[in-house]
């Protein structure tokens, strides 16, 4: 009863979600993967799936194809000739055009 007004505000404005699902549902992946790295063999294996895992949902924020993303990421990264990787990053123009959705 303390704090029934702040409660009660939710109700003033009718943009406010009654529910946190979409909140509950984006973190709901990290959920998982902590889970799943309980099983990595090696604090190594542990680190390739965290980073796997950060690629993943980068690409997906970025509105990309995942599939295209990794395959554009296998064909181009090893015959790279600078040293930067800003150019494979989810969101350069490049990667947008090539691997978008």
């Amino acid at each position: 009863l303390k704090l029934r007004k702040r409660v009660y505000q939710i109700f003033e404005d009718g943009r406010v979600p009654l529910t946190n699902n979409p909140v509950e549902q984006a973190i709901r992946p990290s959920t998982l993967i902590r889970k799943n790295s309980l099983f990595a063999k090696s604090p190594a294996g542990a680190q390739a799936n965290a980073i796997f895992y950060t690629l993943v949902a980068t690409a997906n924020q970025n509105h990309l194809n995942i599939y295209k993303y990794f395959k554009y990421l296998f064909d181009h990264l090893p015959n790279r000739k600078d040293a930067g990787l800003e150019a494979y990053l989810p969101w350069s123009k490049e990667i947008q055009a090539e691997c978008h959705k």
